[in-house]
This record gives structure tokens, C-alpha cells and sequence, in this order.
């Protein structure tokens, strides 16, 4: 009789826990196939977010496309400047006229009576010299070669701290 009682309760035994591995799958299952189905959502919506945003590129590129110059200027060759000339350290700087350069002093002005002096003063008129230098600015091609890697001519300043603001 024990040998059937304990027959029965093996089977029974074998059963749950049959059970209970189909139950078990069967949820490892449920949980995969929901990520399956999400990671199938999120990567649709992608798809779609991609091929709006490939389409209204390609229209952007296109719109702006139709605004560029049919016809572009003509481009220069580049031309060199000639080389500047600079006094040797320790000779005195000469001007254009071979007479040395010598500084201009600044003479502070006087102050004039405010009923006198106009609110707005009209700009001066720009001379000849000055157009000239501004036409040819104009024209003349921008230089891309690096500047020279010379010093200016400096003294050293004094070592100590830096003071601002007088």
C-alpha cells in the first residue's frame, strides 16, 4: 500500500512540477515576444523617421540649391605684394623721404564753448589718396599666405605685477 501511495505521489509531484515548467516557459516566452513586438515599434518608428527625414532633406538641399549663382566671378591669380624693407636693429628708422622719423607730438586741443561746436560735425570728404587705397583694397586679392614669423621690434617690459586701471 505504501508502494502505491508513494507511486501516486510521485506522479502527482511529476505533474506540478510539469506544470510548472510549462507555466514558466510560457511567461519567458510571453516576456520575449513583448520585447520582439517593442523592439519591432521602435525600430518602424525609426524606419519612418528616417525616410521622412531622408525626403525633406533632399528637398532642403534641392530649394537651396536653386539659389546659387548660375554664374560664379572669374578668379584671379594670386599676385605677391613686394617685400617690405625693415631697418636693421640698432640704425635709426628713416622715413620716405630719407630724413629720420621722428615722432609727431600731440597737442591736447582746447576746449571749445559747447554753443560753438556743432551737436552732429558732418564727416570730412574722403580725399583722392584715400579713395584710391579704398578701390584698391577692393580689387586687390586677400592674402592666405601666414605671416612672417619676425618679432617686432619691442623692449622687454618690466617684471613685476601687472597693474590696471591706473
Amino acid at each position: 500500500m505504501t508502494r502505491i501511495l508513494l507511486a501516486l505521489a510521485g506522479v502527482i509531484l511529476l505533474a506540478v512540477t510539469a506544470l510548472a515548467a510549462v507555466w514558466l516557459l510560457g511567461q519567458l516566452l510571453t516576456g520575449l515576444g513583448l520585447f520582439i513586438v517593442g523592439a519591432a515599434g521602435v525600430l518602424g518608428r525609426l524606419l519612418w523617421f528616417l525616410l521622412i527625414t531622408g525626403v525633406l532633406a533632399g528637398v532642403v538641399y534641392f530649394v537651396a540649391s536653386a539659389w546659387r549663382p548660375s554664374v560664379r566671378a572669374p578668379v584671379r591669380p594670386y599676385t605677391t605684394q613686394p617685400e617690405v624693407r625693415r631697418a636693421a636693429p640698432g640704425r635709426p628708422k628713416r622715413g620716405r623721404s630719407g630724413k629720420r622719423a621722428e615722432p609727431t607730438p600731440i597737442v591736447p586741443a582746447s576746449p571749445a564753448p559747447s554753443s560753438v561746436a556743432p551737436a552732429h560735425p558732418a564727416p570730412a570728404a574722403p580725399s583722392a589718396s584715400e579713395q584710391a587705397l579704398t578701390e584698391s583694397a577692393l580689387t586687390e586679392p586677400v592674402q592666405t599666405e601666414p605671416a612672417p614669423t619676425e618679432a617686432p621690434e619691442t623692449e622687454a617690459a618690466p617684471a613685476g605685477p601687472v597693474r590696471s586701471g591706473g
